[in-house]
């Protein structure tokens, strides 16, 4: 039985390191080097134990501990953790200060935890020489990096594929049996807890296994299209759960009548109190920006455009011009059939993206509606202001959107411009008769711009006239 246990465990945790490079070769993922970190990582845990597991069997005798292949099961936390990193950054190229304070929050308490429970015993333990207590504190340092990183993972900004819910799942089994294998060698019970941690690392090396073939590792690196995480109910329900374990943490070592570690429970709940502080402002100041900032595309909210532009019609009527430009996405709706909505949202954040490119300093662009947007042109001209739409058209237009993270499909826009005070004499009106135009353009073909000009240009019942190019026959179906 042994032997078949020993088989087993060690061929379970080849194949979970293994199937992550095949799910690299299958799926190809941008990032790569990532997920090859974390399979090698896997892999050096193989090679720690395969010495360990398998000199009894063959008649050798254990090799000592703690020995040079120590080292070798140790690389698994450095290997694993700079692939975190990697998928982190992949993820979240800008400072997503709320999850960094999030992450921060849960990693903090957790230390205060692992230092009283088992770096500490484990380091003034007397029975262990030098060597023997620096192996053993390796292990809980190890865990707190990755449960730093996984936390920052997890709580930061961006999508959640099942890939990267099944890959926290093999951090927290994988830490879990770590964490356990210590208090049961603490507690004088090491045989008890080296056949928990042995179900629990079989148990993740399944799960990362899981994360490395599913096809939604390609999506675990997806950047985010929001500037940063949600604050729900199961998010503040766990940073809450941290930031009480300092104090509860008192409290059970008073009730053990053992050591209170003050000063550390108070400076950990300082730190706690600062971070948990910096994250209500940062939850009062994303709430002011929910009510002018969409949060798929980051673009300003109708609210906010609607407010700016009644600033910008009063002073239009004192002389200066302003122009609106309402554009709407042609065939949305096949777009969502087709690619699905994260297809869907993709186009909708590629479009605020290549409007963010094209437009100048002091041109407010709003998503108006679902696929709808627009764009306030302060102090301009009729002109000016269609050479605008037309630049915008052709920006939106000729060159495919990307609508999943390996194929792009043409997207073409719809465009109506209307001037104040040459076409409307307030705000209302500037945005009605916009509106109206922009419908010209889809019936006159979309892919076009409609101004007041082009409408006066054409005969009374007859087609609006546009100067726009032909539209694609892909652009039509």
């Amino acid at each position: 039985m042994d032997v078949l246990w020993a088989t087993v465990y060690l061929l379970v945790q080849l194949a979970g390191g293994l199937a992550v490079l095949v799910g690299v070769r299958r799926h190809r993922p941008s990032a790569h080097v990532a997920w090859v970190l974390l399979g090698a990582g896997h892999l050096a845990l193989f090679c720690g134990n395969v010495p360990t597991y398998l000199a009894p069997l063959v008649g050798m005798e254990k090799p000592p501990y703690p020995s040079p292949l120590t080292l070798i099961y140790v690389a698994q936390y450095p290997l694993t953790a700079l692939g975190l990193l990697l998928l982190v950054r992949r993820r979240t190229p800008s400072w997503d200060i709320a999850g960094l304070i999030d992450a921060a929050i849960v990693t903090v308490s957790a230390s205060l935890l692992s230092w009283i429970y088992l770096i500490d015993p484990l380091m003034s333990g007397a029975e262990l020489g030098l060597a023997e207590r620096t192996a053993a504190v390796a292990f809980p340092l190890g865990d707190l990096l990755l449960l730093a990183l996984g936390a920052r993972l997890m709580l930061g900004a961006g999508l959640r594929p099942p890939a990267l819910r099944v890959l926290a799942a093999y951090l927290v089994l994988f830490t879990m049996a770590d964490t356990g294998l210590s208090v049961a060698t603490l507690s004088g019970r090491p045989a008890l807890g080296w056949a928990w941690a042995e179900v629990l690392v079989t148990c993740a090396s399944v799960a990362l296994g899981v994360a490395g073939l599913h096809p939604s590792m390609r999506q675990v690196e997806e950047r985010s299209p929001t500037a940063g995480p949600d604050a729900g109910r199961r998010r503040l329900l766990l940073l809450t759960i941290a930031s009480l374990l300092a104090p509860a943490t008192l409290l059970v070592q008073y009730h053990r009548d053992a050591p209170l570690y003050v000063p550390l429970v108070c400076a950990t709940c300082g730190v706690l109190y600062l971070l948990v502080l910096a994250r209500m402002v940062g939850l009062v100041a994303a709430q002011r920006e929910v009510a002018i900032t969409d949060g798929l595309t980051g673009l300003h909210t109708r609210r906010y455009f609607e407010h700016s532009l009644a600033v910008e019609a009063e002073r239009a009527l004192r002389g200066a011009g302003v122009a609106v430009l309402l554009l709407d996405i042609d065939h949305f709706k096949s777009v969502n059939d087709t690619y699905g909505h994260h297809g869907g949202d993709r186009v909708l954040c590629e479009v605020a993206r290549r409007l963010q490119a094209t437009l100048r300093d002091g041109e407010l662009i709003a998503r108006y509606g679902g696929e709808e947007f627009a764009v306030l042109v302060p102090n301009t001209v009729p002109p000016i202001a269609r050479e605008v739409a037309e630049r915008v058209r052709s920006a939106l237009s000729d060159t495919p959107m990307p609508v999943s993270p390996t194929r792009s499909a043409p997207v073409t826009v719809s465009i109506g411009v209307a001037t104040m005070p040459e076409d409307a004499d307030s705000g209302d009106e500037l945005v009605r008769l916009a509106d109206r135009l922009l419908y010209a353009s889809k019936e006159a073909g979309r892919n076009r711009v409609t101004s007041t000009v082009n409408l006066h240009a054409a005969a009374p019942g007859s087609t609006p006239v546009v100067v726009a190019p032909p539209v694609p026959a892909a652009a039509r179906q």
